[in-house]
């Protein structure tokens, strides 16, 4: 039985203990009372108009994905401090055994958030497996403002039903798939706001370019971009959507320690992500590996992503010591094991004898199904092949894999060769990509042509007579970490 299935189990006998704990007040609670206006709706709507980012941040003590993430965290003091980073609305998790929340903590979040004066409050989020109007009613009445509704757990007229029971008394509803046949299953009906979960619920694991792929079925309807994004490098991958919810970066964290709101702490604006491939030798992985805590802004005068090579082609693979050395580095969300040409098996050796969190894969090298069975984040890189019509590779090299990867690296015909890419890119690649092949600090300003690419891959151009240059990956990282530069359209 997956996850999701025991959750659901889980569920149904909690369900059953609901209608005997709150027998006495269901009467009351379940009178349906006129209704005012959805706040939810009304607040994205405005943050669309405004092209503001609608940040929804989360409470969870645990997830079966991450196991206890801070089990004793202070849940006013959370709620405080996420409230004065500027969310929009905070998620608070009702569900005991799996994730270690329960309606109590719904209720002291209402009250702690009905205590600040002077400033506009966040709406309160119940992340809830909801099954049964018992549980909806009961989110009202603990002071919930929208509820979440898994369309994965629930068939369509279920979940319409239950959409209509929450509007009925002023609850906005979150609604969530998580991949194309449950969006397919619940497209006809009329609901306004779409949460795209970029986790599996079955196997949980993580996959950020999801939602771009989702979204793109979306219509008009608001996309919420939920799960996995756990710094500002993520929030680059998914920033297509309307709004972001983030729980397990900020848990892991001190979020009351957020010296900025969260808008310049998650999006960095100006900020292109800096990929340094080809870092080999024990003094540079020194430099730069461990990272800086992972729900932490981008660095300013580092690269965002560390690329360490394991290509058997490749003439930067690490020597000895330093692949003796690796062994005891804690590797950080911004290591990449990079594989070319690898078999599988050596990938899957690779990455246990490595725990790294995230690799680098070329589309071909390996298959999708492999890709998905992989418990790594994964940058897909693409070889651009001149010979190969766009629409070819979109269909064979592209599109098969983009619903689970994390972002995409666009490179050359002969990757670590120096060269650039000998083919026209559309200037409207539909998802967010790293541009690689023969950059360099000198041009730079190839990556500002395309309405998608948010960083750069370097290899070659982090390097003097073949080795690992220092200098030119500090001019780099300052190029492309200085807002007023990139705003004007030009590296510093």
């Amino acid at each position: 039985m997956n996850i999701l299935a025991q959750i659901v189990e889980s569920k149904k006998l909690e369900i059953e203990a609901l209608y005997q704990q709150y027998a006495a007040i269901i009467p009351a609670i379940t009178e349906i009372a006129p209704a005012g206006p959805v706040l939810f709706y009304q607040n994205l709507s405005q943050a669309r108009a405004e092209n503001q980012p609608f940040f929804i941040t989360e409470f969870k003590r645990k997830s079966p994905s991450e196991g206890w993430i801070n089990q004793n965290a202070d849940l006013p003091a959370q709620i405080l401090a996420y409230a004065r980073a500027g969310a929009s609305a905070i998620s608070v998790l009702t569900d005991e055994p799996f994730f270690g929340g329960t309606y109590a903590d719904l209720q002291q979040a209402r009250a702690v958030l009905d205590g600040i004066q002077g400033r506009q409050k966040p709406l309160l989020l119940q992340k809830e497996f909801i099954l049964d109007p018992i549980q909806i009613h009961l989110a009202k009445h603990f002071g919930a403002d929208l509820i979440l509704l898994i369309a994965a757990i629930l068939e369509p007229e279920q979940l319409d039903f239950l959409r209509k029971t929450a509007e009925s008394i002023g609850l906005g509803v979150l609604v969530e798939v998580h991949d194309s046949e449950e969006l397919d299953k619940i497209q006809h009906l009329d609901f306004p706001v779409l949460g795209i979960n970029n986790r599996d619920l079955k196997t949980f694991r993580t996959a950020l370019n999801r939602v771009n792929v989702l979204k793109k079925r979306a219509g008009d309807r608001f996309v919420i971009a939920e799960s996995g994004v756990l710094n500002a490098r993520h929030f680059q991958m998914v920033k297509q959507a309307d709004g972001f919810l983030i729980g397990t970066g900020l848990m892991r964290g001190n979020p009351s320690g957020l010296s900025v709101d969260l808008s310049t702490h998650f999006q960095s604006k100006g900020h292109w992500i800096f990929k340094a491939c080809g870092i080999r030798t024990r003094e540079t992985l020194d430099l730069f590996i461990p990272d800086s805590p992972d729900n932490q802004a981008l660095v300013q005068d580092k690269p965002d992503f560390i690329g360490i090579n394991f290509s058997p082609v490749s003439k930067r693979r690490m020597d000895d010591q330093a692949s003796a050395h690796l062994k005891n580095i804690p590797l950080g969300a911004h290591a990449v094991a990079v594989f070319y040409q690898n078999s599988t098996e050596s990938i899957l050796e690779t990455l246990r004898i490595y725990p790294f969190k995230t690799v680098q894969l070329y589309a071909g090298d390996v298959t999708p199904t492999f890709v998905r069975q992989l418990k790594t984040r994964v940058i897909l890189a693409i070889k651009i092949d001149p010979a190969m019509p766009w629409s070819e590779t979109m269909a064979t090299l592209i599109e098969p894999y983009a619903a689970d990867v994390d972002c995409f690296i666009l490179d050359g015909a002969m990757p670590g060769s120096g060269q650039r890419i000998d083919s026209e890119i559309p200037r409207d690649f539909p998802y967010p990509f790293l541009l690689a092949g023969g950059i360099n600090a000198s041009n730079l300003d190839a990556a500002f042509a395309y309405s998608n690419c948010i960083g750069v891959d370097v290899a070659s151009g982090i390097e003097s007579s073949g080795q690992v240059d220092l200098g030119q990956i500090q001019q780099i990282a300052r190029a492309l970490h200085v807002p007023a530069a990139l705003a004007a359209g030009h590296p510093a």
